[in-house]
Formats: C-alpha cells, sequence, structure tokens
C-alpha cells in the first residue's frame, strides 16, 4: 500500500522543541511505526516546513529515509537550505538567522505552501494528515483516498483556552473533503466529532493511543528513585504526583485550592507535598497569594520546571498518587503514562478519560472540590487501597500499545484500498 504522512509536525518540532507536543509525538510512533511495516510502502509530505521536515527524516531514518512527495524544486531548495545549515546545531544563532533568510525568501515568493503535483501520488494512494488541514490540492486528487486524525475539539468548545491565533482545528474541519476518512484517538472524541460536524460515524474510526514503554515503566531500584527524589528537592517526603502543561483546561487552579484546604484543615499529613511538573506560570503565583496564606503550607508545593524524560519514571515511581483533574481531553496520555508506572491515579470522570482508566482509577467530578478532596484522603489514607489501584493501573496499561496503534491504522488503510478496487 502506498501511504503518504504529512510529516511537517516532525519538522516543526525538531527546530522547536516546544512544539513536540502530544500531537507530534503520535505523529512519529505513526510515521515510525509505519516505516517499519512490510505491509506498507511509506512516502512522507511537507505542506510547509520543507527543509525542516527534510531535516528532520534524513536525521531519523538516514539512508533509509522515506521519500517526500514534494516537488523536486521544493526539494531542491530544502537541500540547499539544510546544507547550510549543517555545520550548526538546530539552537545557534547562524541556525536562526539562515533559517529566517529562507523564510522571508518564500514568504516574498510567495512559496511558503507546497505544489503538490497528481503525478507524484501514485494511483491508489492514502493521505494522511495526523493534525494539519488536508491541503486544497490534495483534496482535489480524485485517485487519492484521504484520511484525517483528529485529536480533540477544544479550541472549539472553548476558544477563551488558545490563542485568538489558532485556527488548525477549525481549518481542518472546514478543508475536509467530504469523502475523506476520519481517525478519532478515541470513542468520546468520535462522538463529539460526530455531533458538532454532523459526518458520517461509518467514515470515522477510533484508534487509541498508547504510552512509551521505553519512558514509563515500574521502577524497582530503589536507588534511583531515591536519586531522583534528591536531585528535585523532595527528599523523604511523601507526594502526590501532576503532570500537566499549564494550561485551563488542566484545571490546576482547581487541584491547588483543594490541597491547600486539605493541608490548612490539618486533614491531610503535614508531610504530603503535592508535585506539579511542568514549567511554572498561568498565573501559579496569583493563585498561591489567593489561597495559600500560610508559608509552611505554600512550601509543600513543589514546581519541578522541565522534567528529562529518563527522570519521569523514577519520580513517577516516587509518589503516593497521581492526580489529573483535567476538564476536557481528546485522549489523556498522562493518566495513562501514570498506570503504566504502576502508580494509582485519581483523574476526572468527563470525556475521553474514563474510557483511558476504565476501573482502574478513582474518577471524580472535575468540579466538584469536595469529591477531590475526599478522593485525595481516602487514597492516601489507605495502603491496601493503593496497591489495589496500582495493580489493576498497570493490567489496563497493558491494553494499550503503540503497535496496536500501527496495526489498526494497517487495517483501515487495507479496508481502503479494498473498498477502493
Amino acid at each position: 500500500m502506498n501511504i503518504i504522512v504529512d510529516a511537517s509536525p516532525l519538522g516543526i518540532g525538531f527546530y522547536h522543541r516546544q512544539a513536540k507536543t502530544g500531537v507530534s509525538r503520535v505523529a512519529e510512533q505513526l510515521v515510525k511505526g509505519l516505516a517499519g511495516s512490510e505491509k506498507v510502502r511509506l512516502s512522507l509530505a511537507a505542506p510547509t516546513h520543507v527543509a525542516e521536515t527534510q531535516r528532520y527524516v534524513r536525521t531519523t531514518f538516514g539512508d533509509r529515509a522515506p521519500r517526500l512527495v514534494n516537488p523536486s524544486g521544493e526539494r531542491g531548495w530544502a537541500s540547499f537550505e539544510n546544507a547550510l545549515l549543517a555545520p550548526f546545531s538546530p539552537e545557534s544563532l547562524p541556525s536562526k538567522v539562515i533559517r529566517q533568510i529562507f523564510y522571508r525568501s518564500r514568504k516574498a515568493l510567495g512559496s511558503e505552501q507546497a505544489r503538490f503535483r497528481p503525478e507524484d501520488f501514485p494511483a491508489g494512494s492514502i493521505y494522511h494528515s495526523p493534525f494539519y488541514a488536508i491541503p486544497g490540492a490534495v483534496g482535489r486528487m480524485s485517485h487519492v483516498q484521504k484520511v484525517l486524525t483528529v485529536h480533540d475539539l477544544i479550541p472549539i468548545h472553548h476558544p477563551e483556552w488558545f490563542p485568538a491565533t489558532e485556527r488548525s482545528v477549525r481549518d481542518a474541519f472546514t478543508l475536509l473533503p467530504p469523502e475523506a476518512q476520519v481517525v478519532t484517538v478515541s470513542e468520546a472524541t468520535k462522538a463529539d466529532f460526530c455531533h458538532y460536524t454532523g459526518f458520517d460515524p461509518g467514515r470515522v474510526t477510533p484508534i487509541h493511543l498508547a504510552a512509551s514503554k521505553d519512558l514509563f515503566y515500574p521502577v524497582t531500584d530503589a536507588g534511583r528513585v531515591q536519586d531522583t527524589r534528591r536531585r528535585f528537592g523532595l527528599g523523604d517526603a511523601p507526594y502526590l504526583l501532576c503532570l500537566a502543561t499549564l494550561e485551563p483546561r488542566k484545571n490546576l487552579d482547581h487541584l491547588i485550592r483543594c490541597f491547600v484546604r486539605l493541608a490548612e484543615s490539618g486533614d491531610l499529613d503535614r508531610e504530603v507535598r503535592l508535585v506539579l511538573v511542568g514549567s511554572r506560570g498561568w498565573k501559579i503565583d496569583q493563585i498561591l497569594s489567593e489561597v495559600a496564606r500560610s508559608e509552611a503550607v505554600r512550601a509543600r508545593l513543589v514546581f519541578t520546571g522541565f522534567v528529562p524524560d529518563e527522570d519521569l519514571a523514577p519520580l513517577y515511581a516516587g509518589a503516593l498518587a497521581f492526580v489529573y483533574p483535567s476538564l476536557f481531553e481528546g485522549f489523556g496520555l498522562p493518566p495513562l503514562e501514570a498506570m503504566q508506572c504502576g502508580l494509582p491515579v485519581i483523574t476526572s470522570n468527563v470525556s475521553s478519560l474514563p474510557e483511558v482508566v476504565g476501573d482502574a482509577a478513582v474518577q471524580v467530578s472535575p468540579t466538584d472540590a469536595d469529591a477531590l478532596a475526599q478522593a485525595i484522603l481516602t487514597v492516601v489514607r489507605s495502603e491496601p487501597l493503593r496497591k489495589d489501584l496500582a495493580a489493576k493501573a498497570v493490567r489496563r496499561a497493558q491494553q494499550f500499545s503503540w503497535q496496536r496503534f500501527t496495526d489498526e491504522h494497517i487495517i483501515l488503510y487495507q479496508k481502503l484500498v479494498n473498498t477502493k478496487s
């Protein structure tokens, strides 16, 4: 099968590490999974950021890199740009200057968007965009089938949570060819997408994500766990853990308020801390000044900032429980990552989260402060409950894998090929 995947999110993430969000990680798993399959002849496309995508592909795959279907002229200019960039690291000043010159040149020439040609797409090809809108030129190719992955509709339901310039999700729906197929990352997102767009549910396939087994696993090395605790200033204190981008939908202000309420009431053991992994920001200081009147309570809130991938599993392993009261999720990877590490989980009972955690976690309404506070107390006070939840969590996490994710995509592609023929 000739499968063409839009790899531009990976090119963008190669130079902008902050852009390596869940979306780009999912795209990377799709590309790597398909590249390793004997059932697929994989090609890649770059509707934008051709040079960045080309460099990512060459760096990742070397001589075995899938071909780019962009026209030869675009690939030639990308190769020239990358030849100039090769001596410099992606973050260096010369690299930024060179890329800015090429960017301005493309903008002046009106060549920011790729000009895909029908002859570069073999008959019977399937074009899959793992996030961005399917380019208009591809949408008009009758000999190419189209697939779009929809992660969530959060920017549509809650535009106030995003910058005014965030248009990716809305554009992807607006430009979606009516004959296209859609992949969603959960049943909940499928239902949401079909309800909002009126799209035929028969053309929508939910395919679950997974957590990396290389990064998230039960850590049994007590010395490694202790070393990680020491480096993040946690000592021997018991702690609750939350790992989330500091943005409104993650509901961290609600979690902080509930924790402070428990700490100030004396109901929660005075040694227990709340550890938040992610950049400190999003009015956190204002929230602390409002809710934590005591310096002793404020000191029990620990912000780690960025945590390297290799430290995540031991950080999970040292926690009492993982708390994730998100208001809205297309899938919800952090709770799954925590469960795969063998950690008891407290999370919300909305959107896709029940679908991910099943009966292996404590679920509460993300707006019910009493319920969240009681869940925290119950889990912290009961070691047997924590052990039971941990065992259930590991079993539940085994139902998700990136291999299954790849296999289910290939099954969908085969169905499309067979239908077309």
